[in-house]
């Protein structure tokens, strides 16, 4: 058996956080020990001008038996002030950020959160949106020029099919849209300004879910001058506490097992095997196709949940929410961090 067919069937098991640097972090009077790799999410909002059934962000939280629907602060100003005293707090540990939500390019927030990400120079700046609003201008300015203005290095855009009727479909948009003619004029801009964008793709019956498909998909868009794609599994989740029966219905109905793509892969002369990850709930492998980085990540949500109550005192990673708390879970009243006070 090789190395990774092995990591395949024992993938997570295999994780252990006391082989990772960590480091000692005060948060309001508590010491934690943060993962060094931890990464700072940053949740705008939950308004999204989509409405996939599959919609990882609702998953995450309706795991937990809890309804989607997250306290905020209302005003715009108070918010990024409370998010300044956040990032401030955190400076210490240099963390990478990822600004997500939702759909971040349609909050009115967006720019005034890039430009404090500038002013407390995050290290790997990522923003992952559906690209609708990349175009749409604030202050007389594109949004895709203000990711480039503040120093962002990853523009990650969701596109579950190359097809427009079929991606339309599966992401029910309800306002606005990120066409392929749209990524034809953003991906060469983005690109040239050292943004690199990078398309993430869910495997779907319903839509990309076979090896052939995912071929299909990387050729479409590398002739369009992606490099880099990102095919990603269904997060599996606990099934007895999930409250959403309808999207519970929709992927146990559309979930594509990635192990079966594996198992061809590791036959397909077209992909070059090069990495694997192995983190505390996902498992990622690399490959190269043509010249296009590809990734294929499967990750389980109930997994997560098991490795942080084994480790209490470790931050895998931080959420910023739009309550103005920061979170060691992407649950804004679970592992709370730091919590915010209104005055």
């Amino acid at each position: 058996m090789n190395e990774f067919k092995k990591l395949r069937l024992e993938r997570q098991k295999n994780f252990d956080i006391y082989t990772k640097e960590q480091t000692t972090f005060n948060f309001n009077g508590k010491n934690k020990q943060v993962y060094n790799n931890c990464n700072l999410s940053i949740f705008v909002d939950d308004y999204c001008n989509a409405d996939c059934k599959f919609c990882v962000a609702q998953l995450r939280y309706e795991n937990k038996n809890q309804i989607y629907q997250k306290k905020k602060i209302m005003d715009d100003e108070t918010y990024l002030k409370r998010l300044d005293e956040v990032l401030t707090i955190l400076e210490p540990l240099n963390l990478s950020v990822s600004i997500t939500g939702g759909e971040p390019t349609k909050s009115k927030r967006l720019v005034g959160i890039l430009k404090l990400i500038e002013k407390h120079k995050m290290r790997k700046r990522t923003i992952t949106t559906n690209g609708s609003g990349l175009l749409d201008k604030v202050d007389g300015t594109t949004i895709l020029d203000h990711l480039i203005e503040n120093h962002f290095d990853h523009l990650n855009i969701s596109k579950t099919h190359y097809d427009e009727t079929i991606n339309k479909k599966i992401m029910c948009y309800k306002k606005g849209y990120c066409s392929n003619e749209d990524l034809k004029e953003i991906i060469p801009y983005a690109l040239s300004h050292n943004l690199r964008p990078r398309l993430s793709c869910l495997l779907l019956k319903s839509g990309i879910s076979t090896i052939d498909d995912m071929a299909n998909y990387i050729e479409y868009y590398e002739k369009l001058r992606i490099d880099n794609v990102i095919f990603r599994q269904l997060m599996d989740y606990d099934e007895q506490n999930m409250c959403n029966v309808e999207k519970m219905k929709y992927c146990m109905e559309n979930k594509v097992d990635l192990n079966e793509i594996w198992k061809k892969v590791d036959q397909d002369k077209r992909f070059q095997r090069y990495k694997n990850i192995l983190g505390y709930y996902y498992y990622v492998e690399i490959y190269n196709y043509h010249n296009v980085v590809v990734c294929s990540e499967s990750a389980d949500l109930k997994t997560l949940y098991q490795e942080k109550e084994k480790n209490p005192d470790v931050v895998y990673e931080m959420v910023f929410h739009p309550n103005g708390n920061l979170n060691g879970s992407w649950v804004d009243n679970e592992d709370i961090l730091l919590e915010y006070q209104e005055s």
